[in-house]
């Protein structure tokens, strides 16, 4: 059987570069060369804390490449063919499938997380997952696609248009600062963005933003009072997953404004009494936005459009390029945050 070198973790905190079997086609699968494999930071604590479903796994969620084979029923791609790959893959099945919610499939497949992922010489995946790159989009750029959709799929969620006002962003990685570009794309006056890391605060303004703050120097909900007048942000995207931004996300939002929450909490979240009321009179809507899709709608396939006509460009958040197999003491430092970083990548 052919070979392929993967970076396999075979254990929390156990990573190995090596040689393992190259994955065969199904009639319905393609195998992808991968180009480019990019690291989610829930991927890091995943693998050096908390775990995955299942040993050994090779990770990788977001990563492009050229298609290497089709299985025999696949019609869709053809070989030397540039894609990108949707890691989500529903059931088709159960009720969100059947009503085209497909990524609120109750009983997905992930590459990377569930199944082998991106950081791999060879992925197997199915020929629906399949997203053409434009010619003019570098790998580079498309290996982003995967959070360039999750941040479009929450812009449109919130309806962001060019009668929106404030924009605050709670929380500034990659798909806050995703979230930006797109807010700013379909209209939105001014975006402001809360963070505590200083390093990422630079990037955004350097990309973009029209203020930054520093939560441990300024209070968010005393600050956007201040600078709307005590009318608040007409719409909050909180992206950090901290229980000290959840509540002030709410308190800084606009009558009928909203909050639309994506990132992954890191306790139980508890409101206070006066939180509850604000949320309550101000007639706020809170919403989650979970993942991006591919069909019906293919946010993908929209978002790559967009990088191909230039209106936007993913690959300026990424700060560090490694060779995967540099993968253990990549994902090590980056735990440990024994170096600044914004988006890492592994070419192969």
């Amino acid at each position: 059987m052919k070979k392929m070198k993967a970076a396999v973790l075979e254990s929390v905190q156990n990573w190995k570069f090596k040689d393992v079997d190259c994955p065969e086609c199904g009639p319905h699968d393609f195998l992808l060369q991968t180009k480019a494999s990019g690291i989610c930071v829930t991927d890091v604590l995943r693998s050096m804390k908390t775990g995955f479903y299942h040993y050994p796994i090779i990770p990788g969620h977001e990563f492009c490449g050229v298609v290497s084979e089709i299985g025999s029923q696949v019609t869709t791609l053809k070989r030397g063919d540039r894609a990108a790959v949707y890691p989500l893959i529903p059931c088709k099945a159960c009720p969100p499938c059947l009503g085209e919610n497909y990524n609120l499939c109750q009983n997905y497949n992930f590459l990377g997380s569930r199944t082998h992922g991106g950081h791999a010489e060879y992925v197997l995946c199915p020929a629906d997952n399949a997203v053409l790159i434009p010619e003019n989009v570098t790998f580079e750029q498309a290996v982003l696609t995967e959070p360039m959709s999750v941040g479009l799929h929450a812009v449109k969620k919130a309806q962001i248009g060019h009668d929106t006002g404030t924009v605050v962003i709670m929380g500034i990685g990659p798909i806050g600062q995703m979230i930006a570009m797109w807010a700013k794309i379909f209209g939105a006056k001014k975006i402001i963005g809360f963070a505590r890391n200083e390093y990422r605060l630079e990037i955004a303004k350097r990309l973009g933003m029209d203020d930054v703050m520093d939560t441990r120097l300024k209070e968010p909900v005393n600050y956007i009072n201040d600078i709307t007048l005590g009318a608040g942000a007409d719409i909050v995207f909180e992206c950090s997953g901290s229980n000290e931004l959840q509540p002030q996300a709410i308190q800084i939002a606009s009558r009928k404004g909203k909050v639309v929450i994506l990132g992954n909490p890191n306790h139980s979240l508890k409101l206070n009494k006066e939180v509850y009321d604000n949320m309550l009179r101000r007639e706020i809507t809170i919403m989650s936005s979970w993942s991006s899709l591919i069909a019906p709608e293919n946010e993908w396939a929209e978002s790559l459009k967009y990088v191909a006509q230039g209106r936007i460009d993913p690959a300026q958040i990424i700060t560090h390029s490694y060779h995967l197999s540099e993968v253990a003491g990549v994902m090590e430092r980056m735990y440990f945050k024994k170096f600044d970083f914004f988006k890492v990548v592994f070419k192969m």
